[in-house]
């Protein structure tokens, strides 16, 4: 019988999703934290002075940091009713392993695609991966679903 090591892709997910917000500081600040105004870090004149500063390659980069850094927290409630439900029902350890490990990587794929594809073209691709990671989730509350139904 496998270890189950599905419940530590929740911290893992949550860590995961904060490099984006470290990235998008960065970018934000030019690598000078005196530039982050951390009394009011998400004021509208702060982010005024970041948008004329900064090149526009930059700032629509940071938009894509911030933008894959809330979607990772938007997302992780459906992992966290994933992982409950699978271990709930007392899935295989083995399917929750593998489920949630290619779920980290593919989450990691989609959010290097979110913060570099620039192109309208190759968006979809960012789109592709955030559907199957969808999917996972819901495949394993489905099977979750059907064992706790009975």
């Amino acid at each position: 019988m496998a270890t189950n090591y599905s419940v530590y892709s929740i911290p893992v997910f949550f860590i995961m999703n904060f490099i984006p917000h470290a990235y998008a500081a960065m970018l934000f600040t030019g690598g000078s934290p005196k530039r982050f105004d951390n009394a009011n870090p998400k004021s509208s004149a702060t982010l005024e002075r970041f948008r004329k500063r900064a090149s526009a390659a930059t700032f629509t980069r940071w938009e894509r940091a911030n933008a894959a850094h809330h979607n990772g927290y938007e997302n992780l409630p459906l992992l966290v009713a994933a992982v409950v439900l699978g271990n709930m029902a007392r899935l295989d350890a083995a399917t929750l392993n593998w489920t949630f490990a290619t779920f980290l990587a593919m989450r990691a794929v989609f959010i290097y695609a979110y913060i570099n594809i620039e192109s309208q073209k190759w968006s979809a691709l960012r789109s592709v991966v955030f559907i199957i990671t969808l999917l996972q989730c819901l495949w394993i509350i489905t099977m979750a679903g059907n064992v706790l139904a009975h």
